[in-house]
């Protein structure tokens, strides 16, 4: 199992001044840039534009700036449970 970078034991920076150890932001790699274990996961042929890392306090909301059709969600959208972190979603968008 490998971790995503972005992800540290607890699920946030040391020294991030929250009190809970808990992830609360959103990640986003373009796709060239994104971590091999997520890229895998997607299904869309070639035309992916970004990846985002959702975590678990945000996992099952609506984010309508992540959604299809939004000007950054692009065309399709997709969404995935993370690998080795189960709460974790991923959502991959593509522009086709």
């Amino acid at each position: 199992m490998t971790k995503s970078k972005g992800i540290g034991r607890g699920g946030a920076r040391k020294g991030a001044g929250r009190k809970s150890k808990k992830a609360v932001h959103i990640k986003v790699w373009k796709w060239e840039s994104a971590p091999e274990e997520l890229k895998a996961l997607s299904h869309h042929g070639g035309d992916e534009d970004w990846v985002a890392l959702v975590p678990s306090v945000w996992a099952n909301q609506y984010i309508s700036w992540l959604e299809s059709g939004s000007g950054f969600g692009c065309c399709d959208v997709s969404e995935h449970v993370h690998p080795d972190y189960p709460n974790y979603q991923v959502r991959i968008g593509a522009h086709a």
